[in-house]
């Protein structure tokens, strides 16, 4: 995962100049916004540490497909275990036979 600042930043009583291409080598996490993914791993790992109202702030080099990244992190901020499987089938004796119902409009005897 790599990211490019697109504007210098502050951590601490030092500053990481823009321009300055990054990963994860001790540098605090999140990156900033305004830092730019270089590759979908970061794009997608961004999209992970911000708020889908905060999406439209991030910053993707071209050839990232941002509308797959979003999908992606969607599914994965939904389903973080991974999607549920049905691990036991319904069974029939769970399922209770229902008399036939009159409707409204047959005649009482």
């Amino acid at each position: 995962m790599i990211w490019q600042l697109r504007g210098d930043w502050p951590i601490g009583a030092t500053t990481i100049p823009a321009g300055t291409r990054i990963g994860l080598d001790g540098t605090p996490i999140p990156k900033p916004l305004n830092a730019m993914a270089l590759n979908e791993d970061a794009a997608l790992q961004m999209a992970m540490w911000y708020d889908e109202e905060l999406w439209h702030q991030l910053h993707f080099a071209p050839g990232i497909d941002r509308e797959a990244i979003f999908a992606q992190a969607r599914h994965e901020k939904r389903w973080p275990n991974g999607v549920p499987s049905q691990t036991q089938p319904i069974s029939e004796a769970a399922v209770k036979e229902e008399k036939p119902r009159r409707s409204r409009n047959a005649r009482r005897r």
